[in-house]
């Protein structure tokens, strides 16, 4: 284990996440919360370059915040401004100019490429396979919601994307439940599956009602994800999650989506307000446990 008293130096899908690394984000995270004013210096001196190929809401925004209000500093490129380079050629230019990198693209062979050549931490901000950023942030939500993770199921419903991925990862590690429903043609890719230690902890199922019976998180995601083609949304009828849906899981329940979302698609046009719905703590919830990634890698 490095200095940063993580034993990972870069998050790439969330497999690289043990279950005593878990721990002290989530509860540096908390800290953070209660207790900002003790880390508006943690990144003084420190530059973090935010690289997003693709667009962004609530990541770049929450990590632009998490380092901001940590006293660090900022530089960016967007897809408009990166040109294409080979990844070892483009991390190895970028690492003299930076702390850490945090980054958005498409293929993660490109990462995987990227880390074998920097000298800096990197932080997966998306890719087609992953998001741990989320997963992070959700497992912080529902900690705070139940007051803890043990027994737990959550049940994701729509395309296996990487959402479902980063969170079949983690999850697994930490011994949580977790169901999955896809239609036809969506179904989760092997080469997570194949990754998981205890395949006992995940359950696929054909039909939604059925997956989100005993269930205490059911989430779900646009059905078509970011840079991928339109989806046939025929083949998701019966995937909606809505309020009827809800009934068939435990009644303290709650909903979740990473957002953005598409009211009256892949969730009803009133779930989303409704007080089941934890949709807002999980995009605040992103920058602290963003903050506390970016604070344990660079201690």
């Amino acid at each position: 284990m490095g200095e940063n008293n993580l034993s990972f130096n870069n998050l790439l899908s969330g497999a690289e996440v043990t279950s005593s690394d878990f721990t002290k984000i989530i509860a540096t995270a908390e800290h953070m919360k209660l207790t900002p004013e003790e880390y508006k210096n943690a990144l003084t001196d420190k530059i973090i370059a935010l690289v997003f190929d693709k667009p962004s809401l609530r990541t770049r925004f929450s990590f632009s915040a998490a380092i901001t209000e940590m006293g660090g500093n900022i530089i960016e490129s967007v897809s408009t401004s990166r040109k294409q380079e080979e990844p070892k050629d483009f991390i190895r230019v970028l690492q003299n100019y930076c702390s850490a990198v945090v980054i958005r693209t498409f293929n993660d062979n490109d990462l995987d490429e990227m880390v074998n050549y920097s000298t800096v931490p990197i932080i997966n901000a998306l890719t087609d396979l992953y998001h741990p950023c989320q997963t992070l942030a959700d497992l912080l939500t529902l900690k705070e919601k139940f007051g803890g993770l043990e027994s737990l199921t959550i049940t994701y419903l729509g395309d296996a994307n990487n959402i479902l991925y980063s969170l079949m990862l983690i999850a697994n590690e930490l011994k949580i439940k977790v169901n999955y429903a896809c239609p036809k043609g969506h179904e989760p890719d092997s080469i997570v599956l194949n990754q998981l230690k205890d395949q006992s902890l995940i359950k696929g199922f054909t039909d939604p009602k059925s997956a989100v019976i005993g269930s205490d998180a059911v989430y779900t995601d646009v059905w078509a994800s970011m840079g991928f083609e339109p989806t046939d949304e025929s083949s998701f009828k019966g995937y909606q999650v809505n309020e009827e849906l809800m009934l068939h899981a435990n009644n303290d329940a709650v909903f979740m989506h990473c957002m953005p979302m598409i009211r009256g698609k892949e969730v009803s046009t009133t779930l989303p307000d409704d007080d089941c719905s934890v949709i807002f703590q999980q995009s605040l919830n992103r920058k602290y446990v963003q903050k506390a990634l970016l604070y344990l890698l660079l201690k």
